[in-house]
Parts: structure tokens; sequence; C-alpha cells
């Protein structure tokens, strides 16, 4: 019995540690966060109502150079590229395509937190990455309602990522989140690599002429002309007004809605930047397939993570306090009951009280004593004294 009992304690220990362990530890530090190799691919579809043509710029043809409501196509490669300890090196590719011609194609590295996904610093120096700052490629694990700050790789500057509700997406209750980046100056090579960095004077004229521009735009341009050079140097802006949802269990966008716009400025020679007109303007929002998928992927995470995270934790509970309560119980069971005699070994059989109404058998008939003869008298030498009287009857 003690050895029952040793081992449905240690067992019951045991599990309530485990289940502890399981909750509070594995789960949030090595089940809920990237894991090296994984690699995600999503799709999405729009359509570009402003795209310039590079080609048709540099030919003169600024009419042509301009093309309107073009369908265009986004496709999205995340993939975890290395893991060290903490920290993750993720990998962003995408690749654009209007009517089925690609007119873009980047890849940024990040370092990221694997648990937050937060852009993280303290990471191996052979890593090249963006420094970057915010939410990169994802939500933490377990989403909250609040404001998040998110990176935008064509600024290299941040955006608030404000919460707005919860609502259904592909059968998911998701955070719905809001992010509106203001114009800000494009820095990214990649992006500037596929615009035009200067265009002659001639070329805006003809551009203003044309009718090419709005009212407003060509009315200013008119006014710059005379300051600008031979060859007019450009910069470019980049504004941004998205929606997500998001599964706040993985931190997976369920689904995206953008509006994006690449605004041309032509370059003045005081410093100024005067916005001319966007060389792009597109709205897209994840393909249905690349929707499904995303929640597909969304309720296996959270399948796994509330497995190990809470359902196994409280089994493994359960388990523990019914083998120490099971151990309780055999401990009360041989305990000697309180406050009753023990039983004697060999009890003594008393003997039965004598009724009173039955006669006494002696143990042994008394035997008078026989007279042997007559008294002969003695002389008497004085007085007779009385005679003892003789003992009684033993019953």
């Amino acid at each position: 019995m003690t050895k029952t009992r040793i081992v449905c304690a240690v067992l019951g220990v045991l599990c309530l540690v485990g289940a502890g362990l399981m909750a509070w530890l594995v789960t949030p530090k090595w089940v809920a966060r990237v894991p090296d190799g994984r690699a995600i691919d999503r799709t999405y579809e729009g359509t570009f109502q402003t795209l310039l043509d590079p080609a048709a710029l540099a030919q003169g043809n600024a009419l042509a150079a301009f093309k309107s409501n073009v369908p265009m196509k986004v496709e999205q490669h995340v993939k975890v590229e290395k893991t060290s300890g903490d920290k993750a090196l993720i990998s962003d590719s995408r690749t654009t395509t209007a009517a089925g011609a690609k007119v873009e194609q980047t890849k940024w590295d990040y370092a990221v937190d694997r648990q937050t996904l937060e852009a993280s610093a303290g990471h191996p120096s052979d890593w090249v990455v963006i420094p970057a700052q915010g939410l990169t490629v994802s939500w933490p694990f377990g989403a909250e309602k609040k404001a998040y700050q998110g990176w935008t790789p064509e600024t290299r500057t941040t955006a608030t990522l404000a919460y707005l509700r919860e609502e259904k997406k592909q059968g998911l209750t998701t955070y719905v989140y809001q992010a509106k980046a203001p114009a800000a100056k494009i820095v990214d090579d990649q992006i500037l690599a596929a615009l035009p960095k200067s265009l002659p004077l001639t070329l805006f004229k003809s551009l203003g002429e044309s009718g090419a521009l709005p009212a407003a735009q060509a009315g200013q341009l008119a006014q710059i002309l005379p300051q600008l050079p031979a060859e007019v140097p450009l910069a470019y802006a980049f504004q941004d007004e998205s929606t997500f949802w998001v599964d706040p269990s993985t931190g997976l966008v369920i689904d995206v809605q953008r509006t994006q716009e690449r605004i041309a400025e032509i370059a003045l020679p005081t410093g100024a930047a005067v916005p001319l007109l966007p060389v792009v303007a597109a709205t897209y929002h994840d393909t249905a397939a690349s929707s499904q998928q995303a929640a597909d992927d969304a309720r296996h995470g959270a399948t796994v993570i509330h497995w190990l995270g809470v359902y196994l934790p409280l089994i493994l509970l359960i388990v523990g306090l019914l083998l120490l309560a099971f151990v309780v119980y055999l401990w009360l069971r041989g305990r000697p009951s309180g406050g009753q005699p023990a039983t004697p070994t060999g009890p003594s059989q008393p003997g039965r009280p004598t009724d009173p109404t039955t006669p006494t058998t002696p143990t042994g008939p008394t035997t008078p004593t026989m007279p042997t003869g007559p008294t002969t008298p003695s002389t008497p030498s004085g007085p007779t004294g009385p005679s003892a009287p003789s003992a009684p009857t033993t019953p």
C-alpha cells in the first residue's frame, strides 16, 4: 500500500508540473513562434488605375506612357531563411505583373523576434537585413486589440496599425486593423530602379500640352517650367491606406485591402519637390483561394497552440489532482479508527453470575467427624472453658 501511494504521489506531482510547463513555458516559448524553414505563399489581385510605362515615356510618347485600368497581380513568398535562438531571418519576396507582364520584383530581408514578429537588432552579425522597425511580415502570436507600428519598406518608415473591430472572415473571428501612411519619399533602391531618375524638359512641355495631366497639375507645371533644367531630376513619394483582417491566435493575415500610390515629384533647384502625378496608383486584395489558404493555415496553427497550450495542460492538471486525491484516500483508509478500543487478541471468558434462585453446589461435601466412641470425661485440672467454635464450612 505504501509503494502504491508513493508512485501515485510522484506521478501526480509530475502531471501538475508538466501542466504548468506546457501552459506557461513550452507552448509560449517554443510552440507559438515562427518555426525554422516555414514558408508562406499569398496571391493578390486588383487593378492599376494608373501605371507608368517607362519604355513609352523614354520614346517621348507621353500619352501612351500612362496606362489606365490594367489588371494587376502580386505573388508574395515569405520564408524563414534562418533562426538563431529567439531570432529569425525572414525574406519577403514579391513579383508584380500587369496584364501578365512583369513590372516589378522585390525582396526584403528582416531580422525579427520569433514570437512578437517585431523587427529586432539583436541578430547574428552575418545576417544582411534591413534595419527595420515594428511589424514587418505579420502580426504577433496572440495579437491584441491595440495599435501596432508597421514597417513600410518603400519609404523605410513606420505607420500606425490601428485596431478597429472584430469581424468574421473565412469563418474565423478576426481582428481588423487599418494603416494610413501619408506621402513620404521613396528611398528603397529596388523600387527606384524601375522608375526614371530624370526626364528631358521637352517631355514635360509635351506632357503639359497633351492633356495627360489634370488641370491643376498642368497649371502648376506651366508655372515651374522656366525654373527647370534641360534634364529634370525626379523624386518619388509613396502613400498607402490598407485594411488587414488578422487571426489573433497565429497573427496570420487572412485578407488585406490596399490602396497605394507612387507619386512623381519634380525636384526644384531650391531643394523643394513639387508633386506632379501618380506614376502608380493601384488597389488590390487577397484572391479567394489565397484567403482560404490563410484561414486553413490559421486553423491548423491555432489547433496546435490550443492543444499544447490549453487542452493538454488541462488534462495533465485533472490527472494530477485525481492521483493526489487517490493518495489521500489510501492514506486515510490505512489509519486506525479513532476512539474505539482495540479488540483483545485473547479475551478471557468471565464466569457466569450465580443465579440466586439456584442452590449452590458445594465443590466438595463436608464430611462430619464421626465420634469414635463415647467421650470419656477427663479429670479436670481446673474449671472447664468454653469450647472454640469450628471454622465455617466453605461452599
